[in-house]
């Protein structure tokens, strides 16, 4: 149960190994299949820089320019990799973890997880950006611990940059923060010190963020570019006029909450018209409780052990109280929207838990102890891997269910296609064509039956999630001369048009030929 990496150069080559499999597993069949939709779909060619910058990612568009703007999987998938083994390593050597078995564990926490999968099912354009924004936001603690100036300030800039890459990600250099200092009142250290180091901090995240600020607003004024006021954002950031501070403290934990008491999983068969999947809810659901209660209860017996003071014992209790803000603060800033690529964080509660109960147990010496030392951290790596395994197999059938889809998608408008070019008067290029409606609700389009749970974040019933996206699929997938163009949902005549594929639903309205997809 224990076996010691020996140095940095092996940690590195074990991290890099692990991360490759992990990922290849889980992802892998992502690597070699289009299956394009909804923003992926819209952004096969990526040239919305100036909508990045406006979101505040100013860092995206050089990662657009360095490996392409063209959407290429498996070259995303590569460069993914090389990122997130890059956090792997630094994570682990931050929280000064040299045992090969739970680097396993943390490596399968750090991938199988819901966020790195909606990642690359659904938003795949940005994949490799929330790798590199993982790891800016753990090199940037990493450095920052190290304490001197120089790594300081090396820190500050890898902070920003990951704010300046995808904002949310933040949220892990905090909870890696909160976890140190947890860790570190384990040790005894002295009020004088613990402040010393807080306060570095502190003022390294105060810089970070102000210096973000300021080469976003640079980068604003060179290229005359606005300020983005839509869902995600940042118009309204730091204004909390119209916000119910406690009601958003109660959000930001109960999204913490939900997130491990209703765990996404794997379709399994049914018996007797009952989907055994919820057998799989309530042992994902065990679990992270599990995980949850050998946290508290080891932290106890560590505390015991170490013979810690009053004062450093509670701030661990103020710590553990405050960790849900931690790994969801980016709530706190949204002012409660969040969706499932902003709480990556949240798998840091597995590795913290991890890291503790080595600490109780032999893990890290080489010495003869009682089996019954390595029950919790037993228990903890076992409830990684059955969570593990259930995002691994979640994760392959939402790549299977979306290569169906994408097979769907294209005998559908292949068909709708073919249907045009059959309207007499119709000439190829010259006859304005426009698509009304939205497939996601037209009723001919159905989710397959078993796979209607089969549902992540930004995943709909087809390729062609919303209005636009059949656009792009005539050009960029069927790559068809045709004239788009857009109508008016006030026009009298498409209201009364019946949807796809009943007949009268391609009509000239106006010289232009209307494909009726919904009603609205």
């Amino acid at each position: 149960m224990y076996k010691k990496i020996e140095s940095k150069k092996q940690l590195l080559l074990i991290s890099t190994i692990l991360t490759f499999i992990f990922y290849l597993l889980t992802n892998g069949y992502r690597f070699f299949n289009t299956m394009f939709s909804g923003d992926s779909l819209l952004m096969i060619y990526q040239n919305d820089n100036a909508w990045q910058i406006a979101l505040g990612r100013f860092v995206q568009p050089f990662i657009i320019f360095l490996r392409g703007g063209v959407l290429s999987p498996f070259t995303i998938s590569i460069i993914s990799i090389i990122w997130v083994s890059l956090a792997v390593y630094f994570l682990v050597d931050f929280l000064e973890i040299n045992n090969l078995y739970s680097i396993v564990f943390i490596v399968a926490a750090m991938i199988c997880n819901t966020t790195v999968l909606a990642g690359n099912a659904t938003f795949l354009p940005t994949v490799d950006c929330f790798a590199l924004a993982l790891f800016f936001a753990v090199f940037g603690v990493w450095n920052i611990k190290k304490g001197k100036l120089l790594s300081i300030l090396l820190g500050i800039f890898s902070l920003c940059l990951s704010l300046g890459t995808y904002q949310a990600y933040i949220c892990v250099a905090i909870t890696l923060v909160m976890i140190h200092f947890l860790l570190k009142m384990l040790k005894r250290p002295t009020f004088k010190d613990t402040f010393k180091s807080a306060l570095k901090y502190i003022l390294s995240f105060l810089a970070a963020a102000v210096i973000y600020y300021i080469i976003w607003k640079i980068f604003q004024k060179i290229f005359n570019i606005w300020t983005s006021d839509s869902y995600n954002g940042l118009a309204s950031v730091g204004d909390y006029s119209d916000t119910n501070i406690g009601s958003l403290l109660a959000t930001t934990y109960k999204i913490v909450v939900n997130y491990f008491i209703h765990p996404e999983t794997f379709t399994t068969t049914t018996f007797r018209g009952v989907s055994l999947s919820i057998f799989w809810v309530y042992i994902l659901r065990f679990c992270n409780i599990a995980v949850f209660a050998v946290m508290i209860i080891t932290l106890i017996r560590l505390n015991l052990k170490s013979k810690t003071n009053l004062w450093q014992r509670i701030i661990q209790l103020l710590i553990i109280v405050a960790f849900p803000l931690g790994i969801n603060f980016v709530c706190l800033i949204s002012k409660g929207m969040v969706h499932t690529l902003m709480v990556y964080a949240f798998c840091l509660v597995y590795i913290l838990t991890i890291k503790i109960t080595e600490m109780l147990s032999p893990c890290s010496e080489k010495v003869q102890s009682p089996k019954k030392s390595y029950i919790p951290w037993i228990a903890v790596i076992s409830a990684v891997t059955i969570l593990s395994w259930s995002s691994l197999v979640y994760a392959n059938q939402v790549y299977l269910k979306k290569d169906l889809q994408d097979k769907a998608a294209h005998s559908l408008m292949t068909r709708i296609v073919y249907e045009i070019e059959s309207t007499e008067g119709y000439v190829a290029g010259t006859t304005p064509v426009a698509f009304f409606g939205s497939f996601e609700i037209n009723p001919y389009i159905t989710d397959i039956e078993v796979f209607k749970d089969v549902l992540p974040y930004g995943m709909g019933k087809s390729s062609l999630l919303y209005v636009g996206t059949d656009y792009a699929y005539l050009t960029y997938i069927l790559n068809v001369n045709m004239n788009l163009t857009r109508v008016s949902s006030e026009n009298e005549f498409i209201q009364d048009m019946p949807l796809y594929p009943a007949d009268g639903s391609i009509a000239y309205v106006d010289d232009i030929l209307v494909v009726k997809i919904s009603d609205y």
